[in-house]
């Protein structure tokens, strides 16, 4: 239980234990002789004294939270905020109703006033103080500095865009504790004043639009959710919690004084019924408690009546609350919508209709302005008299602080309000999280210390603390306060008092009775800091009333200062002089079970309890039963660091940022330590307030900060001592030195740690109090260490129960890692000494390369290192940095980048021992040592030190392998002054890569033993971009070049020349110059069989080429339907040749260039009448003729159709001699010899087929497919389907059909494999097959198509199937040769002998195999020469169907002959073309038109047969199953299919069949029916008779 001990000055008061006294007292408020009492159960206590006897009295009928008495007038507030006044006698209450002034939005609406709440108030002669729930500070009374001369309660505007803490008011002044309103700007707190607000009117319907209002029945009840209206989720403790706007910042629940009364209401809870086990037995996670309406804590046990008195738990900003929860869910399109409550209860509340949304705004955005803001609302709480119900206050406050201590954990991803879109590894993410979680931590400890002190009033006794006596006008702040972490601010008559965060007290003001300082008896016009307690003994609580002080220690000590009953104290008198010994040293501990202390509170709201009270000339402490524990002393040590983490902040390290300008080098560096020093004050900051929460038993160990933030600790220190580390390699204090004067208060902090003769003016003395001041946060870690092993000791003295196990491990865990902290920046320091010793030294020679990350390991001067035989007049000195080796040649440097650094020990000979070879990407260094043990040495530095750069330091050696970038030098020849980043085989670029030359040359790609091999890609600036396969430095291989003038290459390399197969397009399309070429290179010339289309002439020739000129046999195709053919010599063509016209002239003889005779000739007109004779001059110019002799054509008047010359097709390019450069391709990829090749590649020297081992044929073909694959996986813009990807699978097993014998199964299974293998380009045999036809179709495609082009597409095709079918072969020599047919029976005879020639079977030969898998390929370019070839014919076919397919079935058979048996039963009586009647032969006729949907010839054999079944079956369903046909019957029927079925140039494809139809088929069935059907369309065309005439 507390103890209750009461002064009437400093003479003692006794309490009778009968005397009905509340558990704690919270507030006195002096009568005169007597008081007032204000209990933690809400009651109010009339106190009478009586010969030093108190006696209490309990006054009925009042409700309070804070009570304040002046002038014969009690202010009351109550539990709900409602503000009343009353008299001595507590008769008449009667209640002061303050209301908000209405706003107007920006729709120009107003908004309802609302009722303020109160928290707080003061009164004195100078007017009265009210503080209301949100923070905003009211008064009434004449007090002109801050704008108030009325006895109506304003509020004052001078502290809009600041939250007020905690307010004081003595005689004639005032004072109170502020901090500018953090509101929340993206993702950054900003500190603003007098921002405009965003105001809603409910009675707007913009406005209304904007935030929604929802209907009551969807706002959810308190229990589940937050203050501001955000569904709670209760799957943890901290989605649990209550949050708050980051205006909301109130003051402490427990600071209730005279001067600054308690708290907000968020502290008020009903009484507990069982006040003897309050502090053990606190049900902090039943939510439940929570009452609807006001969101109020009640104990379970209470009566219904009790349970309907609702509390709201916690007040907050509302139009903050709406700006906050705007800006969050502004992205939200719609279901933001909250509704905004004026209930009877005094309470504005915002509520959320609760979407989807509000769980993830909820867990995702609470962003540190919230904890900032609840967190400040509980540090500081400014009071006089004050010590409010801590019990209460643990209950309320519990689940806010779940929030605001936990929200800062490391294992915590929510809160993390970074992007990972950008972060590539584990590593990288895991700094990002620290980082964010530091940046949040540290705003916590920055809002901690960023307090303000405002005083204003009467300053004739200095009670302002400005340093002066000079009449003020307007509020003023007391500078030498701001930024110490203001905790409490009390004020007496005319003196006044503040304690700070690191635990010290200062004082000012009217000193006439030493209630100030006991030096004299003047005042003190600014703050001076209490000294008469210990270093280790600092202030725990303070108050100041009338004319005298108490201050309250850690260890209960009560000072006394000021006037007393008796006079005033001349020397200071503590009030609670201890006659134990044992606890003297020892700080008091409030416990309330030491055997059971994992039950005493959980982590509750971040604030601690003031102790003392005073009003008038009575004085009241609450002393808990203690024991000896060390709490106290571990928070004056982490308060005594904080002073002087303050201390050098602002003496130091503030006046060098403002004038860090003048520092032109490194400025980063300087930079970078100040800010992490800033940082660590406000970490520091945070963990003394958390161990504060520890000593007043509010927390558990492993909530103190240090604990549960330890890794962010760490990695903090671990930022900071690297960062100090390089401010010392670049003598960065000297320069520091240079630019701000060491204070005196700094000088002093570590005079005890200079030598004893060093002058104190002296610059080297000043530069090493500027260093002890920057390291010392590093210093200081053993504080923490100290703390750690207190807390494992007391620990361990009340060790019960596994929960506390896992505590102690936490707690050593903690103290290890100091340790090894601790011995890690030791050493850091220690090489950036010796690294800065080091450069002064040597002097200005290498200055250039001294950078602040830069750590010296080794040099041979000191440890000796020799290069193996050096120049006889030459000197070697060679240096290992942490990051680069440097081989000084005389005075000559050589940077050796640690990256790219290979260090191997060589082998020991006669003649060398102790060497080790050093390769860098250009050079061999050998160097020796004068020992083995030395050798062992530098090999282990250099070891270590590699590893360090490539982070690889848990390997036992550098990698062979590795990632580095490197510039490689002049000295170069390939890549010369070239940039290098990528992959490094010892000392050789090796894998994947990217160079960059000074010209601006780029290559990323492959390298292989430092040249470019393999797939890569070159930017070669004025020349183009190569895109494809590389071979010693030089493009080898399938590639694509575009030039910088806009042509484009694609083809075949060899040596960086295209050689081989290739296309190359130039000029624009849309200019008069454009040609593309496709066909044979060599050495970049076009050299060999190719296909030339001139775009700008409007011509395409096809044949040979010599050095990019046409050159040999050849055929020239134009736009105006011109054919040449002949030899040409260097682009001309000369000699004898062809020349054919459109409409079927032509001409035979000798040319001087095309469209040019010159000498004998035959020239043939289209009518049949030719000339032979001598012919010169150009065609179109008119043609000289002599000794020429005229033919006319008189017997036989019609020419043949498509008349040729003689010539024709025999003075082009043989088609065995057309892409030989693919094949080649094809042969070197499947390993044939080239030895057993004709020259030109295409097919086989030595007969058709040689013997070659198949068996490494098809290891090559695996090999190109799995590359190939591997290729196409990686390539992110290839995605293939489910069926290709399985086709490739199957293609990567090398097959066992088809290589020794062959079966129909075997045939079957290979047809399949040769499918697959062409469908994908992955596959020897597929890329062939789609370069082959991608040649055919631009050769016989396009616009500038002839139809005399026909024969040699044809005979091309041809070629190429047999060509292929050689290569085909290869892999499958069980297929028969070219030229041999083999028919695989599809049934086995029965008696098992082999049937050599059997009926019904599948036929093997070239065109079986491929024709369908080539035909599709080319089948659109080659139909259109098949289509113009037969265009009179199939015009004629088309007209006449069309006529004949006018007239109904009956005329159209009666027309045909068809026998009427199979025509009077179907016809009817139907109207033609009726869509009810039935044909007969329609089935068969659909059949037919699925002509135009098949390919090859087979398919299209395959669809006649087809045809005639249906007609068969037809027949014999009308005539009998037994009918068979007799062909005088059934021609006429099929006759009639083939016109009804209306088949599109049926003579293209009867012409296409025919050409392509396999020779043993023109005998059998299938032969036959496509006779008929030739027979067909030959009688439509030759019809004499006339429809009509029917």
């Amino acid at each position: 239980m507390s103890q209750h001990k009461f002064w009437r000055g400093i003479d003692a008061l006794k309490v009778s234990s009968a005397q009905n006294v509340p558990e704690k007292i919270v507030k006195l408020c002096s009568l005169g002789a007597d008081f007032l009492a204000l209990g933690n159960d809400h009651g109010l206590y009339y106190c009478n004294i009586e010969e030093e006897n108190l006696n209490f009295r309990k006054i009925s009928g009042v409700s309070a939270i804070d009570i304040s008495y002046h002038n014969d007038i009690l202010y009351v507030i109550n539990e709900h905020g409602r503000l009343y006044k009353t008299d001595s006698t507590f008769k008449n209450k009667e209640e002061i109703i303050v209301k908000e002034e209405s706003k107007c939005c920006p729709h120009g609406f107003k908004s309802n006033s609302s009722k303020v709440k109160f928290r707080n108030v003061v009164t004195s002669d100078f007017g009265q103080l009210y503080i209301s729930s949100d923070g905003h500070l009211w008064g009434s009374g004449v007090m002109p500095q801050i704008g108030l001369d009325t006895s109506i309660i304003k509020k004052i505007p001078f502290f809009e865009g600041r939250t007020v803490y905690s307010a004081s008011i003595g005689q004639n002044f005032a004072a109170v504790i502020a901090r500018k309103t953090v509101r929340q700007s993206g993702n950054c707190d900003t500190d603003t004043d007098n921002d405009d607000e965003e105001v809603f009117a409910s009675n707007c319907s913009q406005c209304q639009t904007i935030i929604g209002l929802a209907s009551p029945a969807s706002v959810p009840s308190l229990s589940e959710t937050c203050p501001l209206g955000v569904h709670i989720s209760k799957s943890s403790e901290d989605s649990s919690s209550t949050t708050a706007p980051q205006t909301d910042v109130h003051v402490d629940a427990q600071s209730f004084t005279e001067d600054s009364s308690p708290s907000s209401e968020e502290s008020k809870v009903a009484k507990q019924t069982s006040p003897t086990c309050v502090n053990s037995n606190l049900d902090l996670d039943n939510t439940s408690n929570i009452e609807d309406t006001d969101g109020n804590y009640t104990d379970e046990n209470e009566t219904p009546h009790a349970s309907t008195e609702k509390l709201n738990n916690i007040f907050i900003n509302t139009d903050a609350a709406r700006q906050f929860l705007s800006r969050q869910l502004s992205w939200v399109s719609a279901g933001e919508d909250y509704l905004v409550e004026y209930t009877e209860k005094p309470t504005r509340i915002i509520k959320e209709n609760v979407t989807n949304i509000t769980n993830f705004v909820y867990e995702g955005v609470k962003t540190v302005g919230d904890k900032v803001a609840t967190l400040s609302r509980h540090v500081s709480g400014s009071s006089d008299n004050n010590d409010i119900v801590e019990i209460q206050n643990r209950n309320c406050n519990e689940e806010m602080i779940s929030s605001l201590l936990y929200s800062c954990n490391s294992s915590k991803f929510d809160d993390l309000q970074f992007s990972t879109s950008t972060i590539s590894s584990e590593k990288e993410f895991e700094a990002a999280r620290k980082n964010e979680t530091l940046n949040n931590i540290s705003k916590l400890g920055k809002n901690i210390l960023a307090t303000e002190l405002w005083t204003w009033g009467d300053i004739s006794h200095g009670q302002l603390g400005i340093g002066d006596t000079v009449k003020r006008v307007k509020p003023m702040v007391v500078m030498s306060l701001s930024g110490f972490g203001l905790q409490k601010v009390s004020c007496g008559k005319w003196h006044c008092a503040a304690l700070t965060l690191d635990g010290r007290l200062f004082m000012w003001g009217y000193n006439h009775f030493k209630q100030v300082s006991l030096d004299s008896r003047e005042d003190k016009s600014s703050p001076k800091q209490f000294t008469e307690n210990s270093d280790s003994d600092r202030i725990r609580d303070m108050i100041a009333t009338d004319n005298h002080m108490l201050a309250y220690t850690h260890n209960e000590n009560i000072y006394y200062m000021g006037k007393h009953t008796d006079g005033f104290t001349e020397a200071i008198v503590n009030l609670n002089e201890k006659s134990n010994d044992t606890a003297n040293d020892n700080e008091n501990v409030k416990t309330v079970k030491l055997a059971e202390p994992q039950s005493l509170i959980k982590p509750q709201n971040v604030c601690y309890h003031w102790r003392i009270l005073s009003s008038g000339s009575i004085s009241y402490c609450s002393l808990e039963e203690s024991a000896v524990c060390p709490e106290f002393q571990n928070l004056s040590i982490a308060q005594r660091y904080l002073e002087e983490m303050l201390l050098i902040y602002h003496s130091l390290i503030k006046p060098f940022l403002k004038k860090s300008k003048a520092i032109s080098s490194n400025s980063n560096v300087y930079e970078l330590v100040c800010d992490v020093f800033s940082d660590i004050l406000n970490l520091t900051a945070l963990n003394v307030l958390s161990t504060w929460q520890y000593a007043e038993k509010h927390i558990n160990e492993c909530d103190i900060s240090l604990i549960k933030n330890l890794e962010e600790f760490i990695y903090l220190y671990k930022k900071y001592y690297i960062a100090v580390s390089n401010l010392i390699v670049i003598g960065g204090f000297a320069q520091i030195n240079n630019i701000v004067d060491v204070p005196t208060s700094v000088y002093n902090l570590f005079s005890d740690q200079l030598p004893s003769n060093k002058q104190k003016n002296n610059k080297k003395t000043s530069e090493a109090v500027i260093a002890l001041a920057f390291v010392q946060p590093l210093t200081r870690l053993s504080s923490y260490k100290c703390i750690a092993q207190s807390l494992l000791r007391y620990r361990t003295k009340r060790k019960k129960g596994e929960m506390k196990s896992n505590i102690e491990e936490r707690i050593s865990k903690v103290i290890s890692t100091l340790d090894t902290l601790n011995e890690e920046q030791e050493k850091r320091r220690k090489d950036a000494d010796v690294t800065k010793l080091f450069w002064e030294t040597i002097g200005k020679s290498l200055e250039h390369y001294r950078i602040p990350e830069r750590r010296l390991l080794r040099e041979s001067k000191s440890k000796q290192l020799n290069l193996v035989n050096p120049g006889r007049f030459s000197s070697h000195w060679f240096i290992l940095f942490n990051d680069l080796f440097v081989h000084v040649n005389g005075s000559t440097p050589i940077l050796h980048p640690l990256e790219t650094l290979w260090v191997d020990a060589a082998p020991n000979s006669d003649s060398l021992l102790n060497i080790l070879q050093i390769t860098t990407p250009e050079e061999i260094i050998l160097v020796s040592t004068n020992s083995e043990q030395e050798k062992a040495e530098w090999i282990h530095a250099f070891n270590a030190a590699i590893k360090a750069v490539l982070k690889k330091d848990t390997i036992f050696k550098p990698p062979a392998i590795r990632s580095a970038s490197y510039i490689f030098s002049s000295k170069h020849t390939f890549y010369k002054d070239a940039k290098y980043t990528g992959r490094w085989l010892d000392g050789k670029v090796h894998g994947n890569g990217k160079v960059e030359w000074p010209d601006g040359k780029v290559y990323v790609g492959q390298f292989q033993l430092n040249a470019l091999c393999g797939h890569g890609k070159m930017d070669i600036p004025g020349v183009g971009i190569y895109d494809g396969q590389w071979k010693d430095n030089l493009q080898n291989g399938y590639g694509i070049m575009k030039y910088a003038s806009g042509d484009i290459y694609e083809g075949y390399f060899k040596d960086g020349h295209p050689h081989g197969h290739g296309i190359k397009r130039q000029g624009d399309f849309t200019s008069s110059f454009a040609t593309i070429y496709t066909g044979e290179w060599a050495a970049g010339v076009r050299q060999g069989y190719g296909v030339m289309d001139d775009i700008g002439k409007g011509e395409k020739y096809l044949g040979n080429w010599s050095d990019n000129k046409k050159h040999g046999c050849g055929l020239i195709v134009t736009l105006e339907g011109i054919y040449y053919e002949g030899l040409f010599t260097q682009d001309v063509l000369t000699g004898h040749g062809v020349m054919v016209f459109e409409d079927g002239t032509h001409y035979e003889g000798e040319f001087r260039s095309a469209g040019v005779f010159s000498g004998k000739g035959v020239l043939t007109f289209s009518s049949g009448d030719r000339i032979e004779g001598a012919l010169t001059g150009a065609w179109t110019e008119g043609v000289k003729i002599s000794n020429g002799v005229m033919h006319l054509n008189v017997s036989n008047p019609a020419l043949p159709p498509n008349s040729k010359p003689n010539s024709f097709g025999k003075l082009s390019v043989a088609p065995n001699q057309k892409w030989n450069a693919l094949f080649r391709q094809c042969f070197h990829c499947l390993g044939v010899p080239e030895t057993i090749l004709t020259p030109t590649g295409n097919h086989f020297a030595n007969g058709p087929c040689p013997t070659i081992e198949n068996i490494k044929i098809w290891q090559n073909v695996a090999v190109a497919v799995s590359c190939s694959n591997k290729q196409h996986t990686k390539s992110p813009k290839k995605k293939s389907g489910s069926d290709l990807e399985k086709s490739v699978d199957c293609l990567e097993v090398i097959p066992h059909f088809g290589q020794k014998s062959l079966n129909l199964n075997d045939f079957t299974e290979l047809k399949q494999y040769l499918y697959n293998a062409c469908e994908t380009t992955q596959h020897p045999l597929g890329q062939l097959v789609l370069s082959l036809t991608n040649a055919f179709n631009t050769t016989y495609g396009g616009v500038r198509v002839h139809p005399l082009l026909l024969s040699h597409a044809v005979k091309e095709l041809k070629s190429i199937t047999t060509r292929l079918y050689q290569v085909v072969r290869l892999l499958f020599p069980a297929l028969p040769p070219e030229g041999t047919d083999i028919v695989l029976p599809y049934k086995e005879s029965e008696d098992g002998l082999d049937d050599s020639n059997p009926i019904d079977g599948e036929v093997v030969s070239a065109a079986s195999l491929l024709q369908p898998t080539l035909l599709p390929r080319v089948h659109p370019a080659l139909f259109v020469l098949y289509a113009l070839h037969n265009k009179r014919e199939d015009d004629l076919y088309w007209r006449r169907l069309l006529k004949w397919n006018k007239q109904p079935d009956t005329t159209l058979m009666a027309f045909l002959g068809i026998d009427q048996k199979f025509w009077t039963k179907s016809s009817g009586q139907s109207p033609p073309y009726s869509p009810a009647r039935e044909q007969l032969f329609q089935e068969a006729v659909e059949t037919l038109q699925q002509l135009k949907t098949t390919f090859s010839p087979m398919e299209k054999l395959l669809v006649i047969r087809s045809t005639f079944q249906k007609m068969t079956t037809a027949v014999q369903q009308e005539l009998g199953a037994q009918y068979l046909w007799s062909m005088d019957e059934l021609f006429p029927v099929f006759h009639f299919v083939v016109v009804r079925a209306r088949v599109l140039q049926l003579g293209s494809e009867l012409h296409f069949v025919e050409d392509f139809l396999p020779p043993a088929l023109h005998r059998g069935e299938l032969g036959l029916m496509f006779t008929t059907l030739k027979a067909c369309y030959f009688q439509i065309l030759q019809e004499k008779m006339s429809i009509n005439s029917l």
